[in-house]
């Protein structure tokens, strides 16, 4: 089977995956939903990665990810910097916030900085969503590559991906170009380098 042959086959797959996995979350009910997000939260606060960064760049949860607001006001609590993304044409760019109120509905109706200052911090750790994962730390996102196309820009940024643990799959497709997180944390789980040997 040819290169082009390979990656239409891989597309086509990830797009199913895609689909399945998110059809599972969104049957989550709220209290399912806040109870996981919470237990989330509690290992995200105590990991070292997050401890050790001083700017916390952290998606603004819709339709079901993994909630963030209560890891954002956490930031606020510890006086860490934080910044969320805003789409721009193709790209993904990060801009500081203080407060909800540097926050208007964008993009697909999600949440996003009105312009401001742009993020870019040397001591950084970007809090990134996901619709699939496997337990080698690989990720289907949602088809655009906004984080990877931004996290090939800045290479020296840690990276926490938070997701369920129904979004865990045992292994998915991936390319050259994807860009693992150095952890994934779910409910039930931290996955990380030593795990994913």
């Amino acid at each position: 089977m040819e290169a082009s042959q390979i990656w239409v086959k891989n597309m086509e797959a990830k797009q199913d995956i895609r689909k399945r996995v998110l059809e599972k979350r969104s049957s989550l009910n709220k209290q399912e939903w806040e109870e996981k997000s919470d237990k989330i939260l509690e290992k995200v606060i105590s990991h070292p990665i997050f401890l050790n960064a001083e700017e916390i760049y952290c998606y603004i949860d819709f339709r079901n990810e993994v909630a963030t607001r209560k890891l954002i006001e956490k930031c606020w609590e510890l006086n860490k910097t934080v910044a969320a993304p805003k789409i721009e044409g193709n790209r993904m760019e990060f801009y500081y916030i203080c407060s909800w109120d540097d926050l208007s509905s964008g993009h697909w109706g999600i949440l996003e900085p009105q312009r401001g200052v742009p993020a870019e911090g040397k001591s950084v750790c970007v809090i990134m969503p996901g619709a699939v994962f496997d337990k080698k730390r690989n990720r289907i996102g949602y088809g655009r590559g906004y984080y990877d196309r931004y996290l090939e820009e800045h290479p020296t940024y840690k990276t926490i991906a938070l997701g369920f643990e129904l979004q865990i799959e045992a292994e998915i497709p991936f390319e050259a170009h994807d860009i693992l997180p150095q952890i994934i944390v779910t409910e039930e789980q931290v996955y990380d380098e030593e795990l994913t040997k």
